[in-house]
């Protein structure tokens, strides 16, 4: 091979440029996992989380409510002072005056009573979080026993880009799946074994407060369900209890909200990941542009391909590194890079010497048994 300066090639600089500058790249991730099952944060944040539900559902808030009706006088169940004030003004409820005694009989009174309710806002956000939870965690536990151990995923991308004369386009797909072994297997079902009885422990929980006063009432009013987002209300804001509810209202909610937009676990848009893709592209482009018939001509315009691509990729594993908190000095980056140059120049001189020392040895048997003939 001819020498050339180690240095970027400005026919080779522009190509790249309206390569990189044309180029339009889509990617698509897709992971068959089973079961973001295997990660049960959602275990943890809902039993923390019971013992404190459970003590706003043994001591329910209650309201006073006050009822006014007029109802028939055997109806009524208690006259007040109320009542006897409301007949003065409604003459036409007094069916006769007694007038030596001047006693009153009224066909019709003011019947007034002060009843409990559990029907207010913090109950109904309770029975609605209750019902909540216990579609979440049966959702969750039916997924664990349709549980299949997989693990397969699937890499897509295709591009299209110009040079000053072509048009490239490049379709790839990769595929992995994880060979199963006996003891990762054990080792998982051991693991869901043991989250099947931590949620039978919360449905017993969910289960004790179906059957408590408050949601039996509440059920048996037909309450409807209250929406996003929670009124902040003195007793939501103050109550320790009744926060650590909303927490977990709040989390179920953005955990569902995650899950209706993962779209089957795919990814279309990780630009740090479609980079290296897109490097790749501009990779195998410079190979193909290289194939011609000649050997030694490949290999010459592959080399100064390679300048090119060499800082491409120092640029983009650097740029990677800084937006991941990493930092590496310019020294650091040379003396890694020095360090291979180093090794590689190393494994070829050994190459060589072994190369040397087979054809002196070969060369040497040769002349021994020429020997024989002169």
């Amino acid at each position: 091979m001819d020498n050339f300066k180690c240095e970027v090639e400005k026919n080779v600089k522009d190509k790249t440029d309206i390569f990189l500058k044309k180029l339009g790249s889509e990617m698509f991730f897709k992971s068959d996992y089973e079961g973001n099952l295997v990660s049960f944060d959602w275990v943890d944040v809902i039993e923390d989380a019971c013992p404190y539900i459970d003590i706003i559902v043994r001591q329910p808030k209650i309201a006073l409510i006050r009822e006014e009706n007029t109802v028939k006088i055997e109806k009524s169940k208690k006259i007040t002072v109320a009542s006897i004030k409301d007949l003065s003004k409604h003459t036409e409820y007094i069916n006769k005056i007694d007038k030596k005694t001047n006693s009153v009989e009224p066909k019709k009174i003011l019947d007034v009573r002060n009843e409990e309710t559990y029907n207010i806002y913090e109950n109904r956000f309770l029975y609605t979080l209750i019902d909540s939870l216990l579609k979440f965690v049966l959702e969750k536990e039916e997924l664990l026993n349709n549980f299949e151990l997989s693990d397969e995923k699937v890499l897509e991308y295709s591009a299209k880009t110009i040079t000053d004369f072509e048009k490239v386009d490049i379709e790839l797909k990769v595929t992995s799946e994880t060979l199963p072994t006996t003891k990762v297997d054990k080792k998982i079902k051991d693991e869901i074994k043991k989250i099947k009885a931590r949620i039978k422990r919360i449905k017993e929980y969910i289960s004790s407060w179906q059957r408590s006063e408050m949601y039996k009432a509440l059920d048996k009013a037909h309450v409807s369900f209250i929406k996003p987002p929670i009124k902040k209300t003195n007793i939501i804001l103050k109550n320790p209890n009744f926060r650590i509810a909303v927490k977990l209202w709040e989390y179920i909610l953005k955990f569902e909200d995650n899950e209706d937009t993962k779209e089957n676990d795919t990814d279309n848009g990780n630009d740090v990941l479609k980079g290296f893709l897109d490097h790749s592209f501009l990779i195998d482009y410079f190979v193909l542009d290289s194939l011609v018939p000649s050997k030694r001509e490949q290999k010459k315009k592959m080399a100064k391909n390679a300048v090119l691509l060499l800082t491409e990729e120092i640029r983009r594993i650097v740029d990677l590194l800084l937006s991941a908190g990493i930092e590496i000095t310019d020294e650091e980056l040379l003396n890694m890079i020095a360090k291979e140059i180093k090794k590689d120049k190393s494994e070829r001189l050994v190459g060589i010497d072994d190369v040397k020392k087979k054809f002196k040895n070969a060369m040497e048997e040769y002349l021994e048994r020429a020997q024989e003939y002169l």
